[in-house]
């Protein structure tokens, strides 16, 4: 946690193809650093990963751009090339090519979908299915829950005609369903609709007590004097499209054999002021239970899970809880930069 680096050093390793590690922390540490080019230099991290051609850490490094904004998969370099540019100029990166490609589709369609121009992305999704419903890492919505912050309900009805294309309705935004995106958005047409056609997906038994908590870290961000975080565990778990049946949430018993009910406090005050306490507290945060890590693992999404929440998943599932994109394996790696923040916060 006291480990000092500075952006130019870290560019260095990411140059050479060295010390992954090291470069993985840091953009972690510091979401801008990935794309930032100094005066000194041509290219940025995110360049200097693609021409390494290592799709792995390509995939375990953009996740860290979900909370950054201005972020742009296509930043280019000094001499104005992009890292699609870099990719097709090489012939050994037609893996990290084909990576890029389907990207930049997704983020095509997704552009689209922010501005309502339904058309183009029907077209889209005609031309393979799968984009209607995955996202990058790096993004906030869905296909659907574009729709749904439309009151898009015409629009959701034509995709539908689309042959062997089904909404996975239960893919969540910060651990809301759509039809909760709906009504943020004060769309009750399209709440209403898919609530009425989909009742099953979207029918809480609320005796099991299975609402989806947000984390409680997020929430105590705005609370100046709260220095003390315990964060509570949920889990929750879903079909991959709308054709298959729903199935069941779990249930508190049942949560409680799959993550640790103790975590132990989060002190704020222990975080350096060089970095966000919001950059921290996402970092520990398990992706797919909204909770506090104790066992902080990586999955080939690049996203940091709690290991026995995402070892529970991939039992049932070959895609990304985070992207719904069929994961490239299900090997889990320790989170060394997040194990470290641990043991430094919980002192």
């Amino acid at each position: 946690m006291d480990e000092e680096f500075s952006l130019d050093e870290i560019i260095s390793y990411a140059r050479d193809f060295q010390n992954f590690e090291k470069v993985f922390s840091a953009v972690y540490l510091h979401p801008d650093w990935l794309t930032t080019i100094p005066s000194t230099r041509r290219w940025a991290i995110l360049h200097h990963i693609v021409l390494s051609g290592n799709t792995v850490h390509f995939d375990q490094i953009l996740p860290s751009q979900k909370s950054n904004v201005q972020f742009r998969l296509l930043t280019k370099t000094a001499d104005q090339e992009t890292v699609l540019d870099i990719a097709k100029s090489h012939v050994y990166l037609s893996d990290m090519l084909k990576r890029i490609e389907r990207l930049i589709k997704l983020d095509e369609l997704l552009n689209y979908a922010r501005e309502g121009k339904w058309d183009q992305c029907i077209e889209i999704v005609k031309q393979d299915p799968s984009y209607g419903n995955e996202k990058p890492p790096y993004r906030r919505f869905y296909l659907i829950h574009h729709l749904a912050y439309w009151n898009a309900v015409e629009p959701f009805k034509e995709f539908l005609k689309i042959e062997n294309f089904h909404f996975a309705l239960l893919l969540r935004v910060d651990g809301k369903k759509v039809n909760d995106i709906a009504r943020e958005a004060n769309c009750e047409a399209f709440a209403n609709f898919i609530e009425k056609e989909y009742t099953a997906y979207f029918d809480d038994d609320d005796d099991n007590d299975i609402l989806y908590e947000p984390s409680a870290a997020q929430n105590m961000l705005n609370q100046h004097d709260a220095n003390i975080i315990i964060v509570p565990h949920t889990i929750y778990n879903e079909p991959q499209s709308s054709s298959a049946p729903a199935k069941k949430l779990l249930n508190r018993a049942e949560v409680n054999k799959l993550v640790p009910r103790k975590a132990k406090p989060i002190n704020i005050s222990n975080i350096p002021t060089r970095y966000s306490s919001k950059t921290i507290l996402n970092l520990l945060t398990c992706s797919l239970t909204r909770a506090t890590v104790t066992d902080p693992v990586v999955a080939a999404d690049g996203f940091t899970y709690e290991r026995t929440a995402i070892e529970n998943w991939l039992k049932a599932n070959d895609c990304s809880p985070m992207t719904n994109e069929k994961l490239a394996h299900k090997d889990l790696t320790p989170n060394v930069l997040v194990k470290r923040l641990l043991d430094t916060l919980t002192q």
